[in-house]
């Protein structure tokens, strides 16, 4: 998909295991930082309709929305190839199951890691707010 230089609508899936796992993936296009599945919004698709696309279409798990957690804008992050400015929104979800069939294309690594896990794993940094207020929901 080719997209025009500019303001670029994404949408990013915090998923959850039955077992309260998150899941974090390496994409070939964020280097060595691990990220939720995720990706762009197509014309005519909600942010909800497109993080659920994605999150299916780069994991292949069933999982159910459970709510916005988070959203922000990143302006010419590093490391990318091109400028941009991303306008994002993480949805967090609720997987049905474990078992991962991640697309090759998409994802060169997945893995589930226990939430008390997660201060050894280099994330994006966006990524990570988004973790904190999925947690500080369920807590407070």
């Amino acid at each position: 998909m080719n997209f025009p230089r500019g303001v670029e609508v994404i949408v990013s899936a915090l998923i959850v295991s039955p077992e309260d796992e998150v899941l974090l993936i390496r994409q070939p296009k964020w280097g060595d930082l691990w990220t939720p599945p995720g990706g762009h919004v197509e014309p005519g698709e909600t942010l909800a309709e497109a993080a659920l696309r994605e999150a299916v279409e780069e994991t292949g798990l069933e999982v159910a929305l459970e709510r916005l957690v988070h959203w922000g804008e990143l302006i010419d992050p590093d490391g990318r190839s091109r400028p941009v400015h991303f306008v994002f929104f993480d949805f967090a979800f609720r997987a049905r199951g474990r078992e991962l069939t991640p697309d090759p294309s998409e994802i060169s690594e997945a893995r589930w890691v226990p939430f008390g896990e997660l201060s050894r794993y280099e994330i994006v940094p966006d990524f990570r707010v988004s973790i904190e207020k999925y947690l500080g929901a369920l807590t407070g």
